[in-house]
C-alpha cells in the first residue's frame, strides 16, 4: 500500500529523504519495466529529458537515494528512478547503448533543407515527441547542432529539432516552397521575439497549441475579444502571438491594439482577472478532457504523459495561468478547502491526510472526476465510490 501510495503521489515525497551519493561500477545496468521519465538529476524536481520505454536496457554509472527511490545515472546528466526500472546487474549485458547520453551542443547557425518528409521533434533524439511533420523542399534556419542517435540534429526553434536523416545543410540556389515563408525569401524567420502587448480578435478563429496551423486547436476565439500577448513568432506568412504558456493566435484574425481597456476575452493561460471564474472552470475542465487517453507516467506533467498531480498542474497552468504547484502537497494549499458534500466542478479532490496526500483528481460534476490513475493506465473519467472516496477537496477558482 505504501509503495502504491508513493507512486501515485507524483513526487509528493521528494523532500522526505536526504540525498546520498553511492558510486557503482560501470558494468551495472537496469531494465525499464514501465514508461519512465529520464530526468536531469536524481529527483522529481528535475526537468524531464525524455521518456524510456518498457524493455529498454541501460548501463548506469552511479546511484543515489532520493525521494524514497534509488536513482540510476545512465548518462552524464540523466537519471531514472527505481519506480520504473529493475536493476539487472549480474544477469546479462545491457543491450541498449545509452542513447540518452548525447554530445554537447554546438553553437552553430545556418540553413537546412528538408530532403525527405521528416518529423520535427521536441528534443535532439528519436525518443522525443513529434511536434509536427516537415515537407520535402522546406528550408529552415537553425541555431544549434547536436549529435544523437547517429545523426546530426538541427535546432530550428527554441525547442524543436530535425535530424540529418531527412535534412541537409542548405547552401542556397533554390527557391523555397516552405509554407512557413512569410517574406517570400529562401528561408523563413522561425525564431521567437520577446514582446508584450495586447491583440484584438478581428474575426472568429482558432487558438492553437503552437505558432503554426499544423499545431492542434485549443479553442475558438470570438471577434471583439482582447488578449495580452508575451511573445511573437513569424510563421506561415503571419505574426503569431503567444497569449498563454502554450497557446498562440495568428495575425490573420488578430491585430495589435492598446492596453487601455479591459480584456473582454481574458487570456486562458495568463490568469487574467477579467475572465469570470465560471469561464476559467470551463477552460480547466475542457483542457483536462483533451488529455483523456494519454498514458500515466510517474512524474509526468504533460503535454503527452501525466501522473495525477502533473495533470492538475498542467490543466490549471495552461487553462488559467495559475501555478498550483507540481505535486499533491503544495496543491493542497492552492485554494480553499471545501466539504465533499459541497463539491463544484473544477474542485481538486485529494486522497490521504493533509500534508501527506498521495493522489488527486479534477472534479467535473455528477460524482465524476478526471484523473491519471496509476502506471499502465491512462487519463480517464472515473466515478466516486465508497471503496475509494477522496479525503477532502480544494477549490482553486
Amino acid at each position: 500500500m505504501m509503495s502504491t501510495a508513493a507512486l501515485l503521489a507524483g513526487g509528493a515525497i521528494v523532500m522526505q529523504h536526504s540525498t546520498q551519493e553511492v558510486h557503482a561500477a560501470t558494468n551495472n545496468w537496469v531494465e525499464v519495466q514501465y514508461t519512465s521519465c529520464l530526468r536531469q538529476g536524481p529527483g522529481t524536481q528535475y526537468g524531464v529529458s525524455r521518456y524510456l520505454q518498457p524493455g529498454e536496457t541501460y548501463k548506469y554509472f552511479e546511484t543515489r537515494q532520493a525521494g524514497g527511490y534509488t536513482w540510476y545515472r545512465v548518462s552524464t546528466t540523466d537519471w531514472v528512478a527505481s519506480a520504473g526500472v529493475v536493476d539487472r546487474t549480474g544477469t546479462s549485458s545491457a543491450s541498449t547503448d545509452n542513447n540518452s547520453s548525447q554530445s554537447s551542443s554546438t553553437s552553430s547557425q545556418g540553413v537546412v533543407q528538408i530532403n525527405y518528409a521528416s518529423n520535427l521533434r521536441l528534443g535532439a533524439g528519436l525518443n522525443y515527441g513529434v511536434s509536427r511533420g516537415l515537407a520535402a523542399g522546406d528550408t529552415y534556419k537553425y541555431y544549434e547542432t547536436r549529435q544523437a542517435d547517429g545523426y546530426t540534429w538541427y535546432r530550428v526553434s527554441p525547442s524543436e529539432w530535425v535530424a540529418s536523416a531527412g535534412a541537409s545543410v542548405y547552401t542556397g540556389g533554390a527557391t523555397n516552397n516552405n509554407s512557413n515563408n512569410s517574406n517570400n525569401n529562401s528561408v523563413p524567420d522561425n525564431s521567437l521575439n520577446t514582446s508584450q502587448g495586447v491583440v484584438t480578435i478581428s474575426s472568429t478563429g482558432n487558438l492553437r497549441q503552437g505558432a503554426g496551423t499544423s499545431y492542434g486547436i485549443s479553442r475558438t476565439l470570438n471577434a471583439g475579444e482582447t488578449y495580452q500577448y508575451y511573445e511573437t513568432c513569424q510563421a506561415e506568412g503571419y505574426t503569431w502571438y503567444r497569449v498563454s504558456p502554450s497557446e498562440w493566435v495568428a495575425s490573420a484574425i488578430a491585430s495589435v491594439g492598446t492596453s487601455g481597456g479591459s480584456s473582454t476575452g481574458g487570456n486562458s493561460g495568463s490568469g487574467s482577472a477579467s475572465l469570470p471564474n465560471s469561464a476559467k472552470v470551463s477552460a480547466v475542465i475542457n483542457l483536462a478532457q483533451q488529455q483523456l487517453g494519454k498514458p500515466y507516467v510517474w512524474g509526468g506533467k504533460g503535454p503527452d504523459v501525466f501522473d495525477c498531480s502533473g495533470l492538475m498542474y498542467y490543466v490549471y497552468l495552461n487553462a488559467t495561468g495559475i501555478n498550483i504547484g507540481g505535486w499533491t502537497v503544495p496543491q493542497e494549499s492552492s485554494g480553499t478547502q471545501v466539504s465533499l458534500n459541497a463539491l463544484q466542478p473544477g474542485d481538486i479532490l485529494f486522497w490521504g491526510p493533509q500534508g501527506a496526500t498521495y493522489h488527486d483528481a479534477l472534479y467535473i460534476g455528477n460524482n465524476q472526476y478526471i484523473a491519471a490513475p496509476e502506471p499502465g493506465d491512462v487519463v480517464k473519467i472515473q466515478t466516486m465510490s465508497q471503496g475509494f472516496m477522496p479525503s477532502f477537496a480544494v477549490r482553486v477558482l
